[in-house]
């Protein structure tokens, strides 16, 4: 364990309570850490998205720990299928959030703990899967802490060719034989299905505005739920994480578009080196004691603490 517990984190690990949350997709079994009664209340309890619960070194366990002796409420839990939550398991598919988990979780943590406001908290797979929350429990959530994940389908460069495309076109298609021929083949059946889904999805009443950016059909809905929301958002990357290529496409693009209002409640840090590492244990320390600090900022005393390494302490 790379830190030491003091006697109000100790306090808090021994409160803590298992919890089991019953989804269609199976029981979730998780660790809710109340809030150190002796603290100011935060008034938010932090969501920290992983699998297994306890993250990288136990960072979400010292997370959580550390927070609810601030006042902060916490919860970390197994995904379905995953750690000790029942359910299918599978590969997880950063473009294929567990939305469903993500909410569940939520509404589990209003009606047995009276928790009403979120922060959420993730990296790679999990920060999507927090930032799908936002389609449903927008009104619920103060913030986003998104840290190094990939925004792209992996066959984006299909889709991207797929979204030029539209009924006349797939009409004209059908009447060149070499079109038909070209059936044969598994990818080519792959390639017209993903395209006569994207025409039509995009012909339907009330369709959203079509994505025009080689980023992931579900990162850019979900992101404008995130927009059209009041949250606050940190994005965390390592200018040397693979993600961070994708980033720099959002930057580009859905970032730029952001209106002028929006703007100020979107903090953007990329660092020098990885973040999304497995192995550096120093930047794993670094990047808990960022998150800390940024989580922090919301508690109603946090304009009168004193500032810690050039962050809100």
């Amino acid at each position: 364990m790379p830190w030491l517990e003091t006697d109000a984190v100790l306090a808090r690990a021994r409160a803590e309570r298992p919890v089991s949350i019953a989804t269609p997709l199976g029981t979730l079994v998780g660790l809710y850490t109340p809030p150190a009664p002796e603290a100011r209340a935060a008034g938010r309890c932090v969501v920290l998205f992983t699998r297994p619960r306890s993250h990288r070194n136990r960072m979400w366990v010292e997370a959580a720990r550390r927070l609810a002796a601030a006042g902060f409420g916490a919860f970390r839990f197994d995904y379905h299928g995953t750690g000790d939550s029942d359910g299918p398991s599978g590969f997880l598919n950063p473009n294929q959030p567990y939305r469903e988990d993500a909410v569940a979780v939520l509404r589990h943590l209003r009606a047995a703990f009276g928790e009403r406001r979120f922060v959420l908290v993730g990296s790679c797979f999990d920060a999507r899967t927090a930032l799908s929350a936002f389609m449903d429990e927008a009104d619920a959530i103060d913030g986003l802490l998104f840290m190094a994940a990939p925004l792209m389908e992996l066959d984006r460069m299909v889709e991207a060719t797929a979204d030029r495309k539209d009924w006349k076109h797939l009409f004209k298609s059908l009447g060149n034989p070499g079109n038909w021929s070209a059936l044969g083949d598994a990818a080519r059946w792959r390639y017209m299905a993903t395209v006569v889904s994207r025409v039509a999805r995009r012909a339907l009443p009330g369709a959203p505005p079509a994505n025009d950016t080689p980023l992931a059909d579900s990162f850019v809905i979900h992101f404008r739920a995130l927009v059209r929301s009041n949250a606050r958002a940190l994005f965390l990357y390592g200018r040397e994480d693979a993600e961070t290529a994708s980033f720099d496409v959002a930057m580009r693009t859905v970032f730029a578009a952001l209106p002028v209002a929006v703007r100020p409640r979107f903090e953007v840090e990329v660092w020098p080196g990885a973040v999304h590492g497995f192995l550096e244990v120093p930047r794993q320390r670094e990047a808990l004691e960022r998150c800390l600090a940024w989580i922090e900022s919301f508690h109603p005393d946090a304009a009168a603490r004193p500032r810690r390494n050039g962050h809100a302490a």
